[in-house]
């Protein structure tokens, strides 16, 4: 399923489904920690900056945010996981692998710096 690009989403709504408490977002995650790097996970921070920017509709569905994860992964020539990483940074502020930037590691949320000047 994983090598297919038409059946790549499948993967994580078989898990959802099978997988009491797992959503699409949790197992999309799930299986991006366990190294299949075409999976970002459409969680809070990527959807809000993706709907900022607009490159998203108005809530939508954590299929169609792991979509566009895909898509700009695709035409940056990096991975999904890549796309995810980069957009939660931005969104949670939290480089915990950088503890001498900011506060420990903490710089803020940049999400409302980052939407309005992708817009401007």
């Amino acid at each position: 399923m994983y090598k297919n690009k038409h059946s790549m989403p499948a993967l994580p709504l078989v898990l959802a489904a099978e997988i009491e408490g797992i959503g699409y977002p949790l197992a999309c995650d799930f299986l991006k920690e366990l190294g299949f790097v075409g999976y970002g996970k459409p969680d809070v921070h990527v959807i809000e900056i993706f709907v900022g920017i607009g490159i998203c509709p108005e809530k939508p569905s954590p299929y169609q945010v792991q979509k566009v994860i895909s898509n700009i992964a695709a035409a940056a020539g990096v991975s999904s996981y890549n796309v995810d990483k980069l957009f939660w940074l931005i969104g949670s502020g939290k480089f915990y692998n950088h503890k001498n930037i900011g506060k420990r590691g903490h710089i803020g949320r940049m999400k409302k710096e980052f939407i309005e000047a992708a817009i401007a």
